[in-house]
């Protein structure tokens, strides 16, 4: 009889700390062991449950693009790519739920994250030099930020695809494209100089007087130089377009809160939806016997001192809503880059995940707590109702007359407490989230004279895979991914 009744409490199995699953693999990417990191997600991949597959793939493909394997950089990507595609959720749903469902529920991701999976893939073929195939997914990408536009935040929306797509465009002579690219980057970021200079030269490759003349003052703004690495115009012969690709930092990543009844606003909701289920009758049933008997549980049910325990209990539960921090803030920021010991200026940050990350899940604050108190409600006033009917079952195996009214509440109290207890213990926030993408991802265009130049980034106590030595081809676009952060 115990065991029936306290059977809906066991099954609900703690939380899984995703950082703790994924810290092998995480701190062998970040020590650059891509060799041993890539059969550790493998592993898990293999070993996971359909619900975690699309984030250990986002991961694995973000470690072999790293590694410099861009080629099984978009295999994993693609599959990724069809798994989320095939998740049947509303995306504006898909970061509220926060309880003990959700680490048995498909990861899903957000929005601008599933974006991110067809902004890798284009990325990957513009290092391979694949152009057109880089242009397609610009295009599949610009399909789900136009999608966004109208649903979301502009926060969200990612420059760094549409200043890359923009670039692509323009090399493939699709000059339209680029310049609506240019304008919704304007309309979301404003002016800057990175653009100005984009603007201007898109009207030297189109020969567009109007829009050389109107954008005129971005000319001083683009960065050429001849083999000598002196400053030369930008209409000099032989010159072409290196584009340095900045993946920097460690993404913020979600963290505990510390514990429940911290959260002065949360735990009092919590404590109102819990008054507002037992004043609905606290509907609930549950499984009598193997055969599936549906046992009522009339209203009112589950006495007061169990669920006085219960609620006790939530001093040592967890606060089941996680917070992003960053890891990375000194990582994240610009560092100035060097061709043949010539300071050529950092990257423009385009689009900064981390504070994405943040700002979304501060926007949604409330509207996770409100979607997910109802839902705690029923099952802490399930475990009083079950605990109640525990304490009466073994009133009656020990025989106690009616009126043994201290030790009657006394074995409602002890059987509130051990539901209340294992409720808490299963409370935890889902901590998964993307643990290898960058903090932010930056983006500078120079012009260099075809010819082999030092390359150095100045990241002083940092970690970073650029080249020491680039070769520039004449008449074909140069794209060098870099990925640096601090120890």
């Amino acid at each position: 009889m115990k065991k029936l009744l306290f059977l809906s409490l066991l099954t609900l199995a703690c939380a899984s700390d995703y950082s703790k699953v994924i810290k092998a693999t995480e701190d062998d990417y970040y020590n650059r062991n891509y060799d041993s990191a890539i059969p550790r997600i493998r592993a898990l991949y293999e070993d996971a449950a359909g619900k975690d597959k699309l984030l250990f793939l986002m991961e694995a493909g973000m470690i072999f693009h790293s590694k410099g394997d861009f080629e099984t950089s978009n295999k994993v990507f693609k599959e990724a790519e069809g798994i989320a595609e095939n998740i049947k959720v509303s995306l504006t749903k898909s970061g509220l739920s926060f309880l003990l469902s959700d680490n048995e529920s498909n990861y899903v991701g957000e929005d601008f994250e599933r974006v991110m999976i067809k902004f890798y893939i284009a990325y990957n073929y513009l290092v391979l030099g694949d152009l057109e195939n880089a242009k397609i997914y610009f295009r599949r990408l610009d399909f789900d930020l136009k999608e966004m536009k109208f649903i979301a935040a502009g926060y969200r929306q990612n420059n760094a695809a549409r200043l890359l797509d923009a670039y692509v465009s323009e090399r493939l002579g699709r000059y339209n494209d680029a310049r609506v690219q240019y304008r919704n980057m304007e309309q979301l970021i404003g002016q800057s100089s990175l653009l100005a200079g984009d603007r201007y030269f898109l009207a030297l490759r189109e020969g567009d007087d109007r829009d050389k003349q109107k954008y005129s003052q971005g000319e001083n703004k683009i960065q050429a130089y001849d083999r000598s690495m002196r400053a030369v115009s930008p209409t000099s012969n032989n010159l072409t377009e290196v584009v340095i690709i900045h993946e920097a930092g460690k993404s913020a990543i979600k963290m505990s809160r510390g514990k429940l009844i911290n959260d002065e606003y949360l735990s009092v909701a919590l404590r109102g939806a819990i008054e507002a289920t037992m004043r609905n009758g606290g509907s609930i049933s549950a499984s009598a016997s193997a055969g599936g008997r549906g046992m009522s549980v009339p209203r009112g049910s589950g006495g007061g001192a169990a669920l006085a325990a219960v609620i006790s209990a939530l001093a040592i539960a967890e606060n089941p809503i996680p917070i992003y921090k960053e890891r990375d803030p000194a990582g994240s920021k610009p560092k100035k880059f060097y061709v043949n010991g010539v300071d050529i200026g950092p990257a423009e940050i385009m689009n900064d995940y981390s504070d994405t990350a943040i700002h979304n899940f501060n926007d949604n604050y409330q509207a996770i707590i409100t979607k997910n108190l109802s839902s705690l409600a029923v099952k802490m006033v399930a475990a009083a109702i079950a605990s109640e009917a525990l304490s009466k079952a073994i009133e009656g195996s020990r025989g106690n007359k009616k009126g043994d009214d201290l030790v009657s509440g006394l074995i409602s109290l002890a059987a509130g407490a051990a539901a209340g207890i294992t409720i808490a213990q299963t409370i935890a926030p889902d901590l998964r989230c993307w643990r290898t993408i960058p903090s932010t991802f930056q983006i500078k265009r120079f012009f260099l004279a075809p010819g082999e130049y030092n390359f150095k980034v100045d990241l002083a106590g940092g970690v970073h895979n650029a080249p020491s030595k680039i070769v520039v081809e004449e008449g074909k676009p140069l794209f060098i991914p870099i990925r640096s952060y601090t120890n």
